[in-house]
């Protein structure tokens, strides 16, 4: 794992931010899928299921107030005595600054990114689901050579090799179940039942597809704060990306996709407690992403989300008591073999955040005018 420095900060204070990120992601990646699955799959006693565009949407819309909230903070600590009215201005002239097209790309990969998500966990069990995902390790790297010309040692790749057995390992025993329960799924439709909503190439393709987003989207964002980080803070980009997911979200998810539907029942059809949970953690996790990016990289992320697996696979044994067949036990043990040998690294050297110029070393501070 590497440190950025990106604000000035000792570098004991950016580790424990570095480790804290990362021990909060783990926690958070294990319960959502967890809870995600719950909400997309538990009966809903005759009541619509709620469309997964409006919780897309209000995920960015908790994001963006808690990411301005945390920016106007930051801008209120470095500048005590500045009036109010100064600091507003300042925080405004942040957001909307000449660079923040940039963040027009990554904010509608986001959304994209959220709604085959939810798509993805609705076909696919939870330890399917968080294994096939780690398939963004793979993206991730390809983008990070891509965009930031990371070089991949012999290791490295033998790793992405295991990963990649350790997810098919998964999906053949993910095969085998459907072949097992075939018959009793088709006596089920001749006795005039009706086959599981599940669809288990939808979810995949679907997943797939995620992956894709993710390591793109990821990468470019890593780009962008670690190149502006001295003078953009990461809470005032995490606000653009937010205030820029707003409108794919809103018009392409909302008003679009789900339209007619969301006109016929409405907005918050479908909500309970668990669909609230799910958003509120969502949107916890991409506040844990940003310090994740900011303080270590994507890799770093990609790892503490693949020890989510660890937790989630022995969580859901234990709630609901499952029996995962041998295949899918092995496949899981590899992908998170091959994920710690891709991040284990014989030394460990400081990486300075990237500037147009090369490395910089500190963080200069930021003016602000007084009005005159």
């Amino acid at each position: 794992m590497r440190l950025s420095q990106a604000s000035g900060r000792p570098w004991r204070w950016q580790l424990s931010v570095q480790r804290l990120s990362l021990a909060l992601l783990v926690v958070q990646n294990s319960v959502l899928v967890m809870v995600m699955h719950y909400s997309r799959n538990n009966p809903t006693g005759g009541q619509p299921r709620y469309q997964a565009s409006t919780a897309v949407m209000l995920v960015e819309v908790i994001k963006l107030l808690a990411s301005l909230m945390l920016a106007a903070h930051d801008t209120f600590t470095s500048h005590p005595d500045a009036p109010t009215s100064t600091i507003t201005l300042h925080l405004c002239h942040s957001i909307f600054s000449p660079d923040s097209w940039k963040l027009i790309v990554p904010a509608a990969l986001y959304t994209l990114q959220n709604s085959l998500v939810y798509t993805a966990i609705s076909n696919l069990d939870t330890v399917t689901f968080q294994v096939t995902y780690q398939l963004k390790i793979l993206t991730t790297v390809l983008f990070s050579i891509l965009l930031l010309h990371r070089s991949i040692s012999l290791r490295q790749w033998l790793s992405l090799v295991l990963l990649t057995l350790g997810v098919a390992l998964v999906q053949v025993s993910d095969r085998a179940i459907i072949s097992e329960n075939w018959l009793e799924q088709l006596a089920s439709v001749i006795r005039g039942g009706s086959m599981p909503t599940s669809n288990a190439s939808k979810g995949l393709m679907a997943v797939v597809g995620a992956s894709l987003t993710s390591g793109l989207t990821c990468v470019y964002f890593e780009k962008l704060v670690k190149l502006s980080m001295a003078s953009v803070s990461l809470w005032t980009r995490n606000v653009q990306l937010s205030l820029f997911s707003l409108f794919p979200a809103l018009f392409i998810g909302v008003l679009w996709q789900d339209g007619s539907s969301i006109a016929r029942d409405g907005f918050f059809a479908g909500y309970n407690p668990v669909v609230w949970l799910t958003i509120v953690l969502q949107a916890l996790g991409g506040l844990i992403v940003a310090v994740c990016i900011a303080y270590a990289d994507n890799v770093a992320k990609n790892f503490a989300a693949s020890l989510s697996i660890v937790v989630s696979y022995a969580a859901t044994a234990l709630i609901f008591r499952t029996t995962m067949p041998l295949h899918a036990t092995v496949g899981a043990a590899t992908v998170i073999a091959a994920t710690y040998l891709f991040n284990s690294r014989p030394t460990h050297r400081p990486v300075l955040p990237m500037s147009e110029d090369g490395p910089t070393s500190e963080k200069p501070k930021s003016t602000l005018r007084y009005p005159s």
